[in-house]
């Protein structure tokens, strides 16, 4: 593990982007699989919460087939590779429990405000359930306390998850050793992830501005165009932030360690 250059944040980013323009086709045939996916009625939500790493761990897998080896004759069943008999499959499920665990927070707490609002009567209680203005009002006096548990508990899954789905997906790494990893290369590489962070937040503006003007070019299309537009984004989203973990994780876990004065957008060769 090693410690880089605040500005190799950037440098991933920019990275990222290249590599996923290079693979385009792929990479994004393979995010749009795992956005249909989440979409299935009844069973998209579970295979969001609990088959999410394990999916973009395909997506990492590919990404480093295409970049290392050429990979010509991998298609979006590489979306999979995590369900084909190895190890890997348990150990990404149990990057799922931070997600789970921060899920679960904010129903107690939500759960806990409701009830102290209504003094724990129970009928007071369900009527409030059963009217959203209600339901809204009392846990707008609590929003503070709300997004800060949401906004922690994001920042710890993060730190957890980011660097440990690429751990498992291609050193077959066990999920909690991997999340114990992961946690400590982000303490030890805050600097560059922030500065990673900031950098996607400049793409999230781009994206956004774009987005809203397809909707206003296609606004005569009808409802139709804007769940494709949407599916899209979403799909060019988790696609390039499996590309970014492993741009990422090439820096940090790689065997040679990132050169100070390396050229902008370097990936290591080797895992």
């Amino acid at each position: 593990m090693h410690k880089v250059p605040a500005a190799q944040g950037i440098h991933w980013v920019v990275t990222a982007l290249r590599l996923f323009g290079r693979h385009f086709a792929l990479l994004f045939m393979l995010g749009l699989l795992l956005v249909l996916l989440t979409q299935i009625p009844f069973l998209g939500s579970f295979i969001g919460l609990f088959l999410g790493p394990a999916l973009l761990g395909g997506i990492v897998w590919a990404t480093q087939q295409r970049q290392m080896t050429g990979g010509r004759s991998i298609g979006i069943g590489a979306l999979f590779k995590a369900f084909d008999g190895s190890q890997r499959l348990p150990s990404l499920i149990a990057l799922c429990l931070p997600a789970i665990g921060l899920f679960l927070l904010l129903i107690i707490a939500a759960s806990g405000i409701l009830a102290g609002s209504v003094g724990g009567d129970p009928a007071k209680l369900e009527i409030m359930q059963n009217n959203p203005a209600l339901l809204l009002a009392a846990l707008r006096g609590h929003l503070l306390p709300l997004l800060t548990i949401l906004l922690l508990g994001a920042l710890l899954n993060f730190a957890l998850t980011f660097f440990a789905v690429p751990q498992v997906m291609l050193r077959q790494q066990g999920g909690f050793a991997a999340m114990g990893q992961s946690l400590r290369a982000v303490g030890r590489n805050w600097a560059a992830l922030l500065l990673m962070l900031l950098g996607l937040i400049g793409l999230g503006v781009v994206a956004s501005l774009a987005l809203q003007i397809i909707f206003l070019g296609g606004g005569g299309l009808g409802g139709w165009w804007r769940l494709l537009a949407l599916l899209v984004m979403l799909a060019l989203m988790y696609s390039y932030s499996a590309v970014l973990m492993y741009v990422a994780w090439c820096d940090v876990f790689g065997d040679a360690p990132a050169a100070a004065g390396s050229a902008p957008g370097e990936v290591h060769a080797e895992m």
